[in-house]
């Protein structure tokens, strides 16, 4: 997939209800954990048919979206620190 599909992707899993953590694990990659909100309820067939179809089918689709993740969590920690 590409980046613009995976932005796409996780928008609207966030948008659904779906919150991502990531965790470094001791071999350098990343462990991506999903979430749901309590606002998810409404939304949960459509949440597992994509996690179904784009993520627990594709360990490369899981490993860009934890990338993604990892980089925007940093983003905004160092924005934060320098306002």
């Amino acid at each position: 997939m590409s980046d613009n599909d995976i932005v796409a992707l996780v928008q609207e899993l966030e948008a659904l209800g779906v919150k991502f953590t990531v965790v470094p694990r001791l071999d350098g990659s990343l462990r991506l954990n999903t979430w749901r909100t309590q606002n998810s309820w409404l939304n949960r067939d459509r949440i597992n048919q994509l996690l179904a179809e784009r993520i627990e089918c594709s360990p490369e689709v899981a490993a860009q979206i934890a990338q993604l993740i990892s980089t925007r969590s940093t983003e905004t920690v160092s924005q934060s620190s320098t306002d």
